[in-house]
């Protein structure tokens, strides 16, 4: 999966030379792939919007055929094809997310490599040099004495990892008595969380369910904060950092559609299903 760190990397290395801050770089990175995916995951989260309010129709369709698999596949392409919905269209949105996060984990793991462009002998000469294995992670050898001035000998500037006083190659599960690896992780997993909380309560009002009933998802709002915590303290902290910024700019998009385009989808919605009784009530009108 690390090749895909190598088209990222032609990303995130001239901001890096531009702001000197490696932190700050998967900051704005992160925030540079949301928006440029904007129109792709509005247009996702509109057919989700669209899916959920037709939800109790689906499901009617979905009782009525239960035993007839082929009838069963056309009624609800019918349905789809009424309210312009498209099944597939939230797809492409998270093939994009898992392969930003890969070539993240490779930037992450590998900076040496596709930030300052070292070689994989420049790597191994450094490793040995340190004293380390010509295998070990990169980011394991950064906290070594004479990694910096090893760096400079070959005629390269150091990777400033420091942010904020937080050290971004440290992994929290190696440095657990040091509180400050737990801040990135912590909120990965608190926005991760929020942002299933807001989505099983858009999920209930668009489908206009029972709010005592289980919204659909709610198992697996319960398993991606867990997913998350583990993730996040078993990686380098940049990893934690890059999930909640990228957590965080989801949660503030899918207010601002929740606010301002959740409306307008319910309405036109709502008409199609006026204009669908009305159809109904003319072919009974005429049988008569």
């Amino acid at each position: 999966m690390y090749f895909l760190a190598g088209p990222l990397s032609f990303i995130i290395r001239p901001i890096y030379n531009l702001v000197s801050n490696y932190g700050l770089t998967l900051i704005i990175v992160t925030i540079l792939i949301k928006v440029a995916t904007i129109p792709l995951t509005l247009k996702s989260q509109k057919n989700m919007a669209k899916t959920q309010m037709i939800q109790p129709e689906i499901n009617k369709i979905q009782e009525r055929y239960k035993n007839d698999r082929n009838l069963l596949a056309i009624e609800m392409q019918k349905v789809y094809k009424r309210y312009n919905v498209k099944p597939m269209a939230g797809c492409l949105p998270l093939i994009i997310q898992m392969f930003v996060l890969f070539g993240f984990i490779g930037v992450i793991y590998h900076p040496f490599e596709y930030i300052l462009q070292m070689s994989g002998k420049e790597i191994g000469d450094l490793a040995e040099a340190l004293g380390a294995s010509r295998k070990s992670q990169e980011t394991s050898l950064w906290g070594l004495n004479g990694v910096n001035e090893y760096i400079r000998s070959i005629g390269k500037t150091p990777i400033n990892f420091n942010f904020f006083g937080i050290d971004l190659t440290k992994i929290p599960s190696a440095d657990m008595y040091n509180w400050t690896v737990w801040i990135f992780p912590v909120l990965a997993t608190l926005f991760t969380y929020l942002s299933g909380v807001q989505t099983q309560m858009q999920q209930k009002q668009n489908a206009g369910t029972n709010s005592n009933a289980p919204a659909p998802g709610s198992m697996m709002m319960k398993i991606m904060p867990i997913m998350t915590g583990i993730f996040t303290i078993t990686m380098p902290i940049g990893m934690s950092l890059y999930w909640f910024v990228s957590t965080f700019f989801q949660i503030v998009q899918q207010f601002i559609m929740n606010k301002f385009v959740n409306d307008k989808i319910k309405a036109q919605v709502l008409l199609t299903m006026e204009e669908i009784k009305e159809e109904k009530a003319k072919k009974k009108k005429g049988k008569k």
